[in-house]
This record gives C-alpha cells, sequence and structure tokens, in this order.
C-alpha cells in the first residue's frame, strides 16, 4: 500500500511513469527491461499452455473445482466444504471496492494501451480455460473416472429415477 496513491484517479495514475506495462507478459518471457514485441507474447502463451493451470475469477466455482482435483484436495466435513462455497459465491468479508473503469473512458484506453500484450494475454488465458476443461471431465486426467464417482463429488446432479446413465 502506497499513501501516496490514496487520492489520485486511476487515470492520473495510468498517465503516471508508476504503471506497469504489460508485466505478466514481461514475467512470462523474462524480458523485464527491453521493449516487447509479438514474439514475446507467443513465449508467454507457450509458457501458459504448457505450465500453468488457469483459473478465472469470473469462473471461481469451476476454478476451485479444478485446483480441488488437481492437488487432490479434499475436505474433512460438509461443513468446511460449506465454509469454502460461501466464501466463493456469497461474498467476501475483506474485500475492498474499487471503482469500475468504464470500457472505452480515457483511463480504459490509457490503461489498455500500456498493457495490449497483456489483454492480449488474458484473451487466450480464457481460452486456454475452456480447452482445460477437457482434463477435468469424466475420464479426463484429474477428472472422476466414473459417473458414480462424479455424482458423488455434488459436481453433477445424479440421474432421475428410472433414467438411463
Amino acid at each position: 500500500y502506497d499513501p501516496d496513491l490514496a487520492f489520485i484517479s486511476i487515470e492520473m495514475w495510468a498517465r503516471s511513469k508508476r504503471i506497469e506495462h504489460n508485466w505478466m507478459v514481461r514475467f512470462l518471457s523474462n524480458e523485464l527491461e527491453r521493449d516487447l514485441t509479438p514474439k514475446h507474447l507467443e513465449v508467454a502463451k507457450e509458457v501458459l499452455r504448457q505450465k500453468c493451470l488457469i483459473g478465472l475469477l469470473t469462473e471461481k466455482g469451476d476454478t476451485m473445482m479444478r485446483l480441488e482435483r488437481y492437488f487432490g484436495w479434499k475436505y474433512p466435513s460438509r461443513e468446511e466444504k460449506d465454509c469454502q462455497e460461501r466464501l466463493l459465491h456469497w461474498g467476501w468479508s475483506n474485500k475492498h471496492t474499487h471503482p469500475i473503469v468504464e470500457e472505452g473512458s480515457p483511463a480504459w484506453q490509457l490503461l489498455y494501451k500500456k498493457n495490449e500484450l497483456d489483454m492480449q494475454l488474458y484473451e487466450y488465458s480464457k481460452q486456454l480455460f475452456v480447452e482445460q476443461a477437457e482434463l477435468f471431465r469424466l475420464g479426463g486426467a484429474y477428472g472422476p473416472e466414473t459417473l458414480e464417482e462424479e455424482v458423488a463429488t455434488g459436481e453433477v446432479p445424479p440421474p432421475a429415477e428410472g433414467a438411463e446413465p
């Protein structure tokens, strides 16, 4: 936390020299100093594809299920699972509110321009999230082996009585 930033607008910050410039592409491509090229974006995409399990805040429940299956996390009780679900879906007690930056606004334009490669990487990560779903489906590398196992986890409803599985 920097108290000097407490009273400046997001637009003022976006115009300052303190703003990050494609931080994620820089980090994943190991180019922290020089100008970035499309090649750096391709390297970052490949690192995500080969080395990362993608999670999205907009898909908190699905992301958490994937993390649980990937790492083999289990909840010792239903109460602990319910607590996790409340935190994921009901709201966060420590959440700080921030003003929304409207797409197309001057602040949004400035942020986008400084982080265009990161924005492209984010769009790619959303695509990877969809592709990685196969790993967690029935029979996938981290998915349940049987329909019964999948139903037992509570992640799909059981078949209706008399319905064919």
